[in-house]
C-alpha cells in the first residue's frame, strides 16, 4: 500500500478511535453510574477527570517516545493498550477500579497526536500538509456524530453494558495490531529537541494558543448537550442537533486543508476565524430559536478548522519537521489544560449568571485567541 494513503488511513482510524471510546464512555454514562452503583454525576466526572489527568502528563513524554522509536510504531501499541484497558471498564463493578483503568487509558492515549502529527509531517511536506492534516481531523471530527448512535444500539442488542466496549475495544486492537503488521516505512532523524527549548517565549505563546483553542472546543465538546437539553428541550441525541454539526465541521476539515495549503496563510486564517468564531458565540447567547442557535454553533465549529491546522502545521515549523511529536506534544499538554478546565469554568459561569451571561462572557476566549495568532503572525515568514 502507498505509504500516504496508509498513512491518512491509520492517522484518520486513530484519532477517531481516540475520540470515539470517550465518547461510549460520555453516551453510556447512565448505564456506567448503574454498574459502578453511583447515584452521583459528580462522582462519576471524576472517571473522565482521571483519564484526562493520565492522558495530560503523557503528552511530552509520549511525542518523546514517538520520536525515539518512529510513530507509526507508537500509534500502534498505543492503539492496542488502550482498547485492552477500554475492554475492562465495564468489566469491573469496583469504581476505584475503574478510575485506575481510565487513568491508565488516559496515558496509554498519550501519544496518539503527537504521534499522528509527526507521522505525517514524514510522508507530507510543509505545502501538503494542511490538506493531510484535514482529511485525518475529519474522520477525528465524524467520531462525536457516529459514535453515540454506535452505542446505543449496540447496547439494544443486549441485555448489558459491555458490548459496546467489546467491539470498540476489539476495533482499536485490530487497527493497532494490523498497523504494527504493515511497519510503514520512512525515514526520520534520530536528533531529539531538548526540554529546555520548550520554556523559550515562543513555545509559551504557541502552547496558551493551543489552550485557548482547546478551551473553545471543550466548551462545545461537553456543554453542547446540556446547552441542548437546558435552553430548548432538545436530545443531542437528534440527527439534525447531535451528529450535523459534527458532520458539517468534518467536511470543514477537507475544504480548509485544501484552501490553506494553495494561500499557505495560517496566521490570517486563524485570525478571521476568532473573529467568526466571537460573532458566534454572540448569536449562541441571543438566540431565541433552536435553529439560529445550532446554525451559530455549526458556524462556530466550522472555523474551528484553521486554527487546529495552523497550529498542527505551526508544531512542525517551529522546532523543525524531527522535533514535530515533541513539539506536537508540548502544544497537547496545554491544550488538555485547557479541556480540563473548560468544563469546571463554564459551569461555574452558567450557575452565577446564566446561560446567555455565560456565553457572552465566553466571548473574551476567541479575543485571546485573537490576540495570540496575532503575536504568532509575525512568526510564520520565519517558519514557513
Amino acid at each position: 500500500m502507498n505509504g500516504k494513503i496508509s498513512v491518512l488511513i491509520f492517522g484518520s482510524l486513530a484519532g477517531f478511535l481516540a475520540l470515539g471510546d470517550r465518547y461510549v464512555m460520555s453516551t453510556l454514562y447512565n448505564q456506567l453510574m448503574a454498574n459502578y452503583l453511583l447515584k452521583s454525576t459528580v462522582v462519576f466526572s471524576v472517571l473522565f477527570s482521571s483519564f484526562y489527568i493520565g492522558y495530560t502528563i503523557f503528552q511530552l513524554p509520549g511525542g518523546r517516545v514517538a520520536q525515539k522509536y518512529g510513530p507509526s510504531k507508537i500509534i500502534g501499541i498505543s492503539l492496542i493498550l488502550w482498547s485492552l484497558l477500554f475492554l475492562l471498564l465495564p468489566l469491573t463493578k469496583s469504581f476505584i477500579t475503574a478510575i485506575l483503568i481510565a487513568f491508565a487509558m488516559g496515558v496509554a492515549q498519550g501519544p496518539v497526536f503527537p504521534s499522528v502529527i509527526f507521522l505525517v509531517r514524514l510522508f507530507y511536506k510543509d505545502s501538503q500538509y494542511a490538506r493531510a492534516s484535514g482529511i485525518v481531523s475529519a474522520l477525528t471530527d465524524l467520531s462525536p456524530a457516529v459514535i453515540p448512535f454506535a452505542a446505543l444500539g449496540l447496547l439494544y442488542m443486549n441485555t448489558g453494558i459491555a458490548l459496546p466496549f467489546i467491539f470498540f475495544g476489539i476495533v482499536g486492537i485490530a487497527v493497532g495490531a494490523t498497523l504494527l503488521i504493515v511497519k510503514i516505512e520512512y525515514d526520520r532523524s534520530v536528533e531529539r529537541g531538548k526540554w529546555s527549548s520548550l520554556f523559550g517565549i515562543r513555545y509559551i505563546i504557541f502552547g496558551i494558543s493551543f489552550m485557548i483553542y482547546d478551551f473553545f472546543f471543550y466548551i462545545i465538546f461537553t456543554w453542547y448537550p446540556y446547552f441542548l437539553k437546558e435552553r430548548f428541550s432538545i436530545s443531542s441525541n437528534n440527527l439534525e442537533y447531535g451528529a450535523l454539526p459534527w458532520i458539517i465541521t468534518a467536511v470543514g476539515g477537507i475544504l480548509f486543508g485544501l484552501y490553506m495549503d494553495q494561500i499557505n496563510r495560517d496566521a490570517m486564517m486563524s485570525q478571521i476565524s476568532y473573529v467568526i468564531i466571537a460573532v458566534s458565540l454572540l448569536g449562541m447567547a441571543l438566540s431565541k430559536s433552536s435553529f439560529v442557535f445550532l446554525l451559530f454553533a455549526i458556524i462556530g465549529l466550522f472555523f474551528l478548522n484553521p486554527i487546529l491546522l495552523s497550529s498542527w502545521r505551526l508544531s512542525t515549523r517551529i522546532g523543525g519537521e524531527n522535533s514535530s511529536s515533541f513539539v506536537g506534544g508540548w502544544m497537547n499538554f496545554w491544550g488538555n489544560i485547557g479541556g480540563i478546565i473548560a468544563p469546571i469554568v463554564i459551569a461555574w459561569l452558567n450557575d452565577l449568571y446564566g446561560l446567555s451571561r455565560t456565553f457572552l462572557i465566553s466571548i473574551s476566549i476567541p479575543v485571546m485567541g485573537l490576540a495570540c495568532w496575532a503575536v504568532m503572525s509575525g512568526w510564520e515568514k520565519n517558519e514557513k
